[in-house]
């Protein structure tokens, strides 16, 4: 019996403590968050995609932009320059304006003329993020010329944006894990 009470002291001590707040718990918030829109969402997305690539860019090294894990598949450097290509593309329908990517050099392999590609792609498609609203995500855009000419939302071309991006972002972390690089996903911030 005096081993029954004893545990059940315990218990009970150890439940006191577990429900008291801790002096180091932080304050809750006075109100609830407010509730988060699509293009919210969205433009969040969109500036985890913007660090990752030209995360990307900055970490692989110089030396391995022409790097390829087989023969078959492009390689770093064609893969963020299409990465930009295909934002300039998007960004340019949305934006309603011709697009500025059609006389830049996508074929370009060295580190610099790579990041800048990437930089600029993000630069210009900053604003069609940035103007994103519940008022205009569902305003149809027209998109292609001759038999392609389509209508779509312009929530789906900045949608589409940021899952092109980030199908390739998962290439580029493989190529960089093969080379013994953390991916900028897995670095931990700064302090």
């Amino acid at each position: 019996m005096r081993l029954l009470n004893r545990c059940a002291g315990i218990a009970t001590a150890l439940l006191a403590v577990a429900v008291m707040p801790s002096q180091g718990q932080a304050p809750q918030p006075s109100s609830p968050r407010p509730p988060q829109t699509f293009p919210a969402y969205l433009q969040g997305q969109y500036a985890t995609l913007k660090r990752n690539i030209t995360g990307s860019a900055e970490k692989m090294r110089a030396e391995h932009f022409s790097f390829k894990p087989v023969p078959e598949v492009m390689s770093y450097a064609e893969l963020i320059a299409h990465i930009s290509e295909t934002q300039f593309g998007y960004c340019s329908t949305v934006k309603g304006t011709a697009n500025p990517g059609a006389g830049l050099n996508f074929k370009v392999a060295d580190k610099v003329a790579v990041g800048r590609l990437a930089q600029e792609s993000f630069a210009y498609c900053d604003e069609a993020f940035a103007a994103l609203s519940d008022a205009n995500a569902l305003e149809l855009l027209t998109r292609g010329a001759g038999p392609n000419l389509r209508q779509l939302a312009r929530v789906n071309q900045l949608t589409q944006l940021v899952v092109h991006g980030n199908e390739h972002y998962g290439n580029l972390i493989t190529y960089m894990r093969i080379k013994g690089i953390v991916p900028p996903s897995s670095t931990p911030p700064a302090p």
